[in-house]
């Protein structure tokens, strides 16, 4: 009621006007709509310039031994496929935004980590320009990595997707898209650095450089990425944090990929091929994979076939065959869209092939045992919002 004070003498003014008292309150029930209406409009205003949005991931697998093919065993883990995330969205201004993304996942106890923190700026329709971090944009679901409504599948494909274990780095980086007829091209140059805990042990890329160039036509897609860093990665032998050996010790690393990509809302094709290279102990691989999947209404059959291999096992002198890498794997699974964001996906994956080495599996324990094979079979719920 304070701010109708303000509005006093006008009212006494009316009043001395010959206005009656009901007058008088039947134009101070006006003015109060109309700052109600305005107030009203300023926190839509605020409210649309502030998003958010999310995804979640559980389910469970199981393998028939324990090579452990995306770290799946024979025993049963629901944990290990559970994530859940929660991605929010400002405008500063009508040409910068700040974003944010933070994921908690089951296999680390739910701990929050921030995986996306940057912010965007568009001087022209363009050209966006971003700081902070965010994801190494190595691969063609590299944005979505964990956000498995995305994707058709119950994972990606991890003769592709499997070996490099560093997913994120912060720096800066600089897109910009040309229009065409029917069709778009988009550039990318991105720089920075990252400090993570790999799948082996610690892991550092420094002066990251790299570039990617897509093209598209809303059917077809086709990618290509060229990235390059200082890599120093240490493996923890007895998996005790203090006897670690240097696999790459500051040397520097070169990555390769190609993707292409068909989906006419029937068929959806996806393929990808990657080189790796890394002077030192550390595998240098070659891999890809094609996926075929075909919609029938709400549900997508699907199949996928990959393969990777290390091409300098004649390099290495200590650990050898640990770190040799041959293996293929097939897949075949269904994704059902049981509702809009929401998906049940099914699969099941043979991985074989890795005769006398660990095939970039448990070393330990593919090794002494000569296992040459492993099935894994997964059930997962995929859900974004």
């Amino acid at each position: 009621m304070k701010k109708f004070l303000h509005f006093a003498p006008l009212a006494l003014a009316i009043a001395a006007g010959s206005v009656s008292a009901q007058s008088t309150e039947d134009t101070l029930a006006r003015m109060q709509q109309q700052l109600d209406s305005m107030q009203q409009q300023v926190n839509t205003a605020k409210n649309d310039r502030v998003r958010f949005n999310g995804f979640f991931s559980t389910g469970v697998a199981k393998s028939s031994n324990d090579a452990g093919f995306d770290g799946i065993t024979e025993k049963t883990s629901v944990a290990d496929l559970s994530l859940f995330a929660l991605q929010g969205t400002f405008d500063v201004s009508d040409k910068s935004q700040a974003v944010f993304q933070l994921v908690g996942r089951g296999a680390e106890d739910w701990d929050p980590v921030v995986e996306w923190a940057y912010l965007s700026y568009r001087p022209i329709n363009n050209l966006q320009l971003r700081a902070g971090k965010m994801r190494l944009p190595l691969f063609m679901y590299s944005d979505s990595l964990e956000v498995g409504y995305s994707q058709p599948w119950a994972r990606p494909p991890q003769s592709v997707y499997g070996p490099i274990s560093i997913k994120s780095y912060v720096g800066a980086d600089a897109t910009y898209t040309m229009n065409l007829d029917n069709s778009a091209v988009t550039g990318q140059l991105f720089t920075g650095f990252t400090d993570e805990e790999g799948t082996t042990g610690p892991s550092e890329l420094r002066n990251v450089f790299g570039t990617t160039l897509s093209w598209t036509d809303y059917v077809w897609t086709a990618r290509a990425i060229v990235g390059t860093a200082q890599v120093n990665i240490d493996i923890d032998l007895n998996q005790d944090g203090v006897h670690e050996y240097a696999l790459s010790d500051g040397e520097r690393a070169l990555f390769l990929g190609l993707g292409l990509g068909y989906d006419d809302g029937i068929w959806q094709v996806i393929s990808e091929v990657t080189r790796a290279k890394i002077d030192g102990e550390f595998a240098d691989t070659d891999s890809a994979y094609v996926s075929v999947g075909r919609r029938f209404g709400s549900v997508t059959p699907y199949a996928v076939i990959g393969w990777i291999e290390s091409t300098d096992n004649d390099d290495r002198t200590f650990l050898g065959p640990a770190l040799n890498t041959r293996r293929d794997e097939y897949s075949i699974g269904a994704r059902w869209d049981i509702t809009p964001g929401v998906a049940i996906k099914g699969d099941v994956t043979h991985v074989t092939g890795f005769e006398n080495a660990a095939g970039g599996l448990d070393a330990a324990y593919v090794l002494p045992a000569g296992k040459n094979s492993t099935n894994v079979y997964t059930l997962k719920l995929d859900s974004a919002f």
